[in-house]
């Protein structure tokens, strides 16, 4: 156990599969020295539901965004909406939102002019940005150089250590999830040990993403230490180092 708190980025606290114990859920990642928990908005619908369980409680924080996972059942409307709910509510971050190019999603097009839509209000607002991004790391990069004042994170990352590079220069954060502790990960585990770690963050993804410890059950923010452990193992430092700096990082991006 690290003496230094954790914050795990990129949190999916909200959903369903956590209504039966959430309050149980929290009390174990406060157990576990989880100070703060980042909570992404994914569809038009459940924004009002994070607003309310944020509100609940203080050590979350809410993101409001268009996952692109859903993007045939957003419309061109509800960038409007974001925008204006953005305003009223003063979230943390924009997001989630992002490209997903796995063959069963919505077309390239579709995705992308969501993610830009999206892009521009962070801008415009000058908030951090949560990005999703699956099998098109190249294309979200093209994204981002299109607007010169954004910053913000790339969840659950997947790229290459080179990409990984380039984002840092964009102004990105680079956020490690529970992948990293699965010795057949090899491309994160490089990226992880390699990157610098004044632009990493980590986060569970939860409920999904589980690390290697915990494979058969549903992930929740108190095994973010394993990855927290991971992450030093592979850089040869301590936990606390990897706490300490991923919290100040965290810290920095979010203004929380």
């Amino acid at each position: 156990m690290p003496s230094a708190n954790l914050i795990d980025s990129h949190c999916h606290l909200d959903f369903e599969i956590f209504d039966d114990d959430r309050t149980k859920v929290l009390q174990r990642a406060k157990n576990n020295n989880i100070s703060d928990i980042i909570i992404p908005g994914t569809e038009k619908k459940y924004w009002n539901r994070i607003n309310q369980l944020c509100k609940k409680h203080s050590q979350l924080h809410a993101c409001y965004g268009l996952h692109p996972y859903w993007s045939n059942s957003h419309n061109k409307h509800d960038i409007e909406t974001l925008d204006a709910y953005i305003d009223q509510n003063t979230p943390v971050a924009l997001g989630e939102c992002g490209l997903d190019f796995r063959p069963e999603q919505a077309d390239k097009k579709t995705q992308l002019y969501f993610f830009e839509a999206q892009l521009t209000i962070a801008e415009n607002l000058q908030l951090p940005v949560v990005i999703h991004s699956v099998r098109a790391t190249e294309d979200v990069i093209q994204s981002i150089k299109k607007f010169k004042k954004l910053t913000g994170m790339i969840h659950s990352y997947s790229g290459s250590l080179e990409q990984a590079l380039q984002l840092i220069d964009l102004n990105f954060y680079i956020s490690i999830g529970g992948s990293v502790t699965y010795d057949n990960a090899k491309k994160i585990r490089g990226t992880a040990k390699t990157m610098p770690l004044t632009s990493m963050l980590i986060e569970t993804d939860s409920p999904d993403q589980a690390d290697k410890k915990n494979s058969d059950k549903r992930n929740e923010p108190a095994y973010l230490i394993n990855t927290a452990k991971s992450i030093a193992e592979l850089r040869q430092d301590t936990v606390d180092k990897i706490a300490e700096q991923t919290t100040i990082n965290a810290k920095d991006l979010f203004s929380i």
